[in-house]
């Protein structure tokens, strides 16, 4: 193999894409494109910024309860090896009804997509 194809059968392919400038949150649109290992570290550090945020929310509703604690629940599945793709998804269906309620400013596609990633599913 020449060296010439040897590095494009290399190459990195680019997943990054340009900022959306909404604002929203902290998770911007060059997250969604991340590669897998990449994008498992961001969803999870993400999610875990996301249960300081929940707590402090200023209404005690058992929905804010029960969000915290799927919440401490899913990030603890992001962090195990090996990662239970399954597991990962069930975890977060449950967690999205109670985290629209809780905090409706969350960009919930991108982080599915960004969760999506982390755990190899389409």
């Amino acid at each position: 193999m020449s060296r010439a194809s040897n590095q494009e059968a290399c190459a990195v392919p680019d997943y990054s894409a340009p900022a959306t400038g909404s604002g929203a949150s902290r998770l911007d649109a060059a997250t969604t494109y991340a590669p897998h290992e990449e994008a498992r570290v961001q969803v999870r550090d993400y999610l875990a910024q996301l249960v300081d945020v929940v707590d402090q929310h200023p209404e005690p509703v058992m929905a804010r309860d029960e969000a915290h604690w799927r919440l401490v629940e899913l990030v603890d599945e992001l962090s195990r090896d090996p990662l239970s793709p399954r597991r990962v998804q069930s975890r977060w269906l449950r967690l999205v009804p109670l985290l629209r309620e809780v905090r409706p400013d969350i960009p919930f596609p991108a982080l599915t997509d960004l969760l999506n990633r982390a755990v190899g599913t389409p």
